[in-house]
């Protein structure tokens, strides 16, 4: 059980570090902070600016703004499950 949940957390955060690179790509065209640390770290706070570029440019959303918080919410639950899971079970 702790080892698939392991590998379902590492093809989330491979996920969201995708859609990452996306929304920073995009960000660093539009010229919006390309080359800043802070932007990198803080990929959650440019998701608004990132929706209004891909609107504007697409037409619709584009689909990382979506994708980031949904896989980091499911890094997030895969972690608790492989910790709950190595606790013994009665």
């Amino acid at each position: 059980m702790f080892i698939c949940l392991g590998i379902l957390f590492l093809i989330a955060g491979l996920l969201n570090f995708t859609c990452s690179v996306l929304i920073l790509r995009e960000l660093h065209r539009a010229g919006i902070g390309g080359g800043s640390m802070e932007t990198r770290w803080h990929v959650a706070k440019h998701l608004k600016t990132y929706k209004e570029l891909s609107y504007k440019k697409n037409g619709s959303t584009g689909w990382p703004y979506y994708g980031y918080p949904v896989t980091f919410f499911l890094l997030i639950l895969f972690f608790v499950l492989a910790l709950a899971s190595l606790s013994p079970s009665e």
